[in-house]
């Protein structure tokens, strides 16, 4: 239909580690190929550039550890162009991975092959500016954030556009009347979770119902469901797309939803979301470790796992109690640490990072509410013969 546009979206991509080795073996578009059947129909698409290129005259150990991309980078973005993508979020918590210079460098070469790259600056002014893309005579602009995170720190000089409610609120104030349809994107919340934190789903639908069309987000890792709220399309997690889901100790590790996710295509006309669809795919072991459409069996069953997510999203007592377990998981890890670190050490690093950083404040906050509902227990047991609360030694 020449009044409707076909919108697909992807989450992270990382053509790094194996990746790029296979890119230097196989050429810039290997990692697509496996996709361009599915890729080619649609008319705009976005995904979500998670890794860093640095120029070849920097070495990354200058940085000390980050997701670079050293040789590939710039012959990735023109592949990435020749496939379709027309803007990435560059709004992540790898973004400052290499500083200034690197941030440059990954937004110049996705620029010169031609694709919009979206979300950072600097300035916030400059970092929440809107793209707009013309297509079939629909327009859709694009607002992309990150939440502040232990990478970040809440720096701004160079940064990406950081996701605060307000701002957001502000932003599709500011911008709804000027595109047909407002595109919202977000990298955020803790990974490898199979629904969205209880805060960030109750932020979404929000943001849902202040005006955006299709909110699009990613970080988690893994895949989540998706749901429409009030005529906004909200995919909560576009999982992996492009990333070393297989060699990466830290994705095998946390997997194995991390090796499977989706392309979601969206059918749009001038009035808003039309229609949607996922295109399930795999991450496979070396060497084809990049995504691949399933089928047969595969398919089916990777269509039943995200038809379950859709419906965990929506179970109010699924994603309050995943949500209490992730804090609680946290907090033990940050509890090991604070007993292995010096004093002076977590107050000046972790500190600030818990209590400051968007990133933990949520989990903190849940951790405090389980601290509450604990003391509201004590605070109900009768203290005849003994003092409240009179189970620790005081120091």
């Amino acid at each position: 239909m020449p009044d409707t546009v076909t919108l697909g979206a992807v989450g992270d991509i990382a053509p790094a580690g194996q990746i790029e080795e296979e890119i230097a073996e196989h050429g810039a578009g290997w990692p697509l190929a496996k996709m361009r059947q599915h890729l080619d129909q649609c008319d705009i698409l976005f995904g979500n550039m998670e890794a860093i290129m640095l120029p070849p005259d920097v070495p990354k150990e200058r940085f000390g550890n980050g997701l670079f991309v050293r040789d590939a980078g710039v012959e990735f973005a023109t592949a990435m162009r020749d496939a379709g993508f027309d803007i990435l979020n560059m709004a992540a918590n790898h973004v400052l991975d290499g500083g200034s210079v690197g941030m440059d460098y990954t937004k110049n070469a996705i620029e010169r092959a031609g694709i919009i790259a979206a979300g950072v600056g600097y300035s916030q002014a400059e970092a929440r500016r809107m793209p707009v893309i013309e297509k079939n005579g629909i327009s859709f602009g694009f607002l992309c954030y990150a939440e502040d995170n232990n990478y970040s720190l809440g720096h701004t000089n160079p940064g990406p556009a950081y996701f605060k409610k307000e701002t957001v609120l502000e932003d599709i104030r500011s911008n709804r009347d000027q595109v047909d349809i407002l595109v919202v994107s977000n990298h955020a919340d803790l990974e490898f979770m199979p629904t969205p934190s209880w805060p960030r789903r109750e932020v979404s639908r929000e943001i849902a119902r202040a005006g955006a069309d299709i909110f699009l987000q990613h970080h988690p890792h893994v895949p989540q469901g998706v749901e429409m709220v009030d005529g906004c399309l909200i995919a909560y997690s576009l999982g992996n797309f492009i990333f070393c889901a297989k060699t990466s100790a830290y994705q095998a590790e946390n997997g194995p939803h991390t090796a499977h996710s989706f392309l979601l295509k969206i059918q749009v006309g001038k009035s808003g979301v039309i229609s949607h669809e996922k295109i399930p795919f795999d991450i496979y072991d070396p060497p084809e470790q990049r995504p691949t459409p399933v089928c047969g069996d595969a398919r089916e069953k990777a269509l039943a796992y995200l038809a379950e997510l859709d419906r965990l999203v929506r179970d109010d007592e699924f994603v309050r109690n995943t949500w209490r377990e992730i804090a609680l998981r946290h907090f033990e890890i940050y509890h090991r640490r604070i007993r292995e670190m010096p004093t002076e050490r977590v107050l000046e690093e972790l500190v600030g990072r818990l209590l400051l950083v968007d990133e933990n404040l949520p989990w903190m906050r849940e951790i405090l509410e389980i601290a509450r509902e604990k003391w509201e227990r004590q605070k109900s047991e009768e203290c005849k013969y003994a003092r409240p609360h009179n189970k620790f030694e005081i120091m």
